[in-house]
C-alpha cells in the first residue's frame, strides 16, 4: 500500500533529478543522465520498499539499509562538492581570460585612436 509521503517523496525525488539533469553542459550529460537515472530508480525503490536497503545492505556487508544510505548520501555531497569546485576553477579561468581580452582591445583600441588616452585629472587644477 503506498501511502502519501511516498508519493511527495517520489514526484520530490524525480523533479530535483530532472531539474538537475537539464542544468547539466552537453559534454558531461550522458555520464550524468546515466548516474541519475540510476540514482532516482534507486531512491524511488527505497522509498516505495524500505527494505530493499536493507537487502542491498547485507549483500555489501554493510549492517543496516539506513547506513548504506547515508554512505551514499556522504558519497554524492563530496562528489557535488568536488564538481562544484572544478566548475567554480573553470569559471574563474575563463572570468581571467575575459579579462585579459578586454584590456588587450582596450589597449588595440587606444593605439588605433593614435595613442591618444582619456586623463580625467586634465580638469583637476595644477597645484
Amino acid at each position: 500500500m503506498i501511502i502519501a509521503i511516498q508519493v511527495l517523496l517520489v514526484v520530490a525525488i524525480l523533479v530535483i533529478m530532472g531539474r538537475l539533469l537539464i542544468s547539466r553542459s552537453a559534454r558531461t550529460r550522458a555520464v550524468w543522465i546515466i548516474l541519475g537515472v540510476v540514482f532516482t530508480i534507486f531512491a524511488i525503490a527505497a522509498v516505495l520498499f524500505p527494505d530493499i536497503t536493507n537487502t542491498i545492505a547485507h549483500w555489501v556487508g554493510i549492517g543496516r539499509g539506513a547506513d548504506l544510505l547515508l554512505y551514499l548520501l556522504v558519497v554524492v555531497v563530496l562528489v557535488m562538492i568536488v564538481q562544484h569546485s572544478l566548475q567554480r576553477q573553470d569559471d574563474q579561468r575563463r572570468f581571467a581570460e575575459l579579462v585579459r581580452e578586454v584590456a588587450l582591445l582596450r589597449a588595440a583600441q587606444e593605439q588605433m585612436d593614435g595613442g591618444e588616452q582619456v586623463d580625467d585629472s586634465e580638469d583637476a587644477p595644477d597645484q
